[in-house]
């Protein structure tokens, strides 16, 4: 802007130099019509040779410092080449001190590459405003499986900060766009190719995709990776039936046997050899890798479409037959809980009639045990008074042979006569009694026991 009004100052003073006589006139002089005219503007008269001088020299001042400096703008980086061709770089912003008349060269520090989409039309349907490098449709790449796809990925790059290196890459590569067709572009559509080429697309959709991204970002990053080829076999199996009246899988079988032949990173003392790329040596810094999106041809689209719904309906079969085998299940335990709880209530009938069988020959034992205890103490006991009554009556017989009064007999007798009228009274002969030897009902043994006791009477009223 300077050097532009300081070329306009000179010009005009250049102009002026030759239009001023023949317009500066003084009063009363006629022109060539003859005609007097009046006096000339004051600016005019001001405008003699000291002020003509001073003007061209504002000017020509303007014009070299515009020359001998620089505003570097934020976010930019600058080559200067000067007129002796000394070459050094402007890597901060402000204003700067240049050589005057030297060569600036403005590079941009960041610079964006972008894969976008297109219309139907095959036009590019984003916005590509601010992106240095443009991939239109994405990237072509093909997976081991032979699976191909369009790889969608946005990169950011930093240019090196350093003096030399910048100066290296500029006197490389001339233009900012050279740096970008020649090396930025072609560097990430090499790395997507060989990555991909390390994947089959099966595992891309099952799972891959993260680790697939992260390696990408990684190679553009770190360096490429030396890889060896390697051939792969996959093994492709029908798929496992169930059945809903047998409950049980059928065993798979062999279907197929894929062979490929794949990358796969070289691995030294358990980490991988990499090697430089374009954009790793020239030192340009990889800032951002975004893989937005990754589409996949319609062929295996449609393939992976019919596994979903084969997967669906093998869900839906699954779950029938869980649901079958459920109900079985619940249908046995029921039968179970029923015939525990029959055996439960057929368990207690019986110990009940085993409880009460139980008592009853408890009862009868009691009763037996009883009965022979009693048989016992009435033998004793009937010993004892036989005992008793046998000393008794052998007491009385004595004396009796000893000799008594007619009178003491006759008394004799009939007190025995009424004892033994009280005593059978009084007497309670018991349920079980022992019958004798001959058969004869026990008669003289309960003659016995009544003379004893009578006798006793006797004995204790003397």
């Amino acid at each position: 802007m300077i050097t532009f009004i300081s070329v306009l100052l000179i010009i005009f003073v250049t102009v002026m130099l030759f239009v001023y006589p023949t317009l500066r006139q003084e009063d009363g002089e006629p022109n060539r019509f003859g005609e007097v005219r009046r006096k000339s503007p004051g600016f005019l008269l001001m405008w003699n040779g000291k002020n003509r001088l001073r003007l061209f020299l504002v000017a020509l001042a303007l014009i070299v410092v515009d020359l001998s400096t620089k505003f570097a703008r934020e976010g930019h980086q600058y080559y200067v080449l000067t007129p002796t061709g000394h070459r050094y770089a402007i890597t901060t912003p402000g204003f700067k001190i240049i050589v005057p008349f030297s060569k600036v060269d403005e590079w941009s520090k960041y610079m964006e590459v972008k894969a976008v989409k297109l219309d139907s039309a095959g036009n590019i349907a984003e916005d590509i405003s601010g992106i240095e490098g443009v991939i239109p449709g994405g990237v072509k790449v093909m997976f081991i499986d032979r699976a191909t796809a369009d790889v969608f990925i946005s990169a950011r790059f930093e240019i090196p900060n350093d003096e030399d290196s910048f100066i290296k890459l500029v006197e490389t590569y001339k233009t900012p766009q050279n740096l970008v067709n020649n090396t930025l572009l072609q560097t990430i559509t090499e790395q997507l190719t060989n990555i991909t080429f390390m994947y089959s697309a099966d595992d891309y959709v099952s799972g891959g995709a993260t680790d697939y991204k992260l390696t990408v970002e990684d190679a553009l990053k770190n360096g490429g990776y030396v890889v060896r080829r390697e051939e792969v076999m996959d093994t492709l199996f029908t798929p496992e039936v169930l059945t809903v009246d047998s409950l049980v899988s059928k065993p798979r079988q062999i279907q197929e046997i894929r062979k490929f032949t794949k990358n796969s990173k070289v691995i030294e003392n358990g980490i991988p050899k990499r090697v430089q790329h374009e954009i790793n040596a020239n030192k340009v810094l990889t800032a951002q890798v975004i893989v937005s999106d990754v589409i996949l041809e319609k062929s295996f689209t449609d393939k992976l479409k019919q596994q979903r719904d084969i997967s669906a309906e093998k869900i839906i079969e699954i779950q029938k037959i869980e649901t079958a085998r459920a109900a079985q299940q619940r249908i046995i335990a029921e039968g179970e809980r029923d015939k525990a709880a029959e055996r439960v209530n057929q368990e207690k009938a019986q110990v009940s009639k085993l409880i009460n069988i139980e008592t009853q020959v408890k009862e009868e034992e009691s009763k037996r045990q009883l009965a022979e205890i009693a048989v016992q103490t009435a033998e004793l006991e009937a010993k004892a008074t036989l005992t008793r009554e046998r000393a008794q009556a052998e007491a009385n017989r004595m004396k009796v042979s000893a000799g008594l009064t007619p009178q003491e007999r006759a008394e004799y007798e009939y007190k025995t006569a009424i004892g033994v009228a009280a005593e059978l009274k009084n007497l309670k002969l018991p349920e079980i009694y022992i019958q004798g030897a001959n058969g004869s009902g026990g008669s003289s043994i309960l003659e016995q026991l009544i003379g004893a006791e009578m006798a006793k009477g006797m004995l204790k009223k003397q």
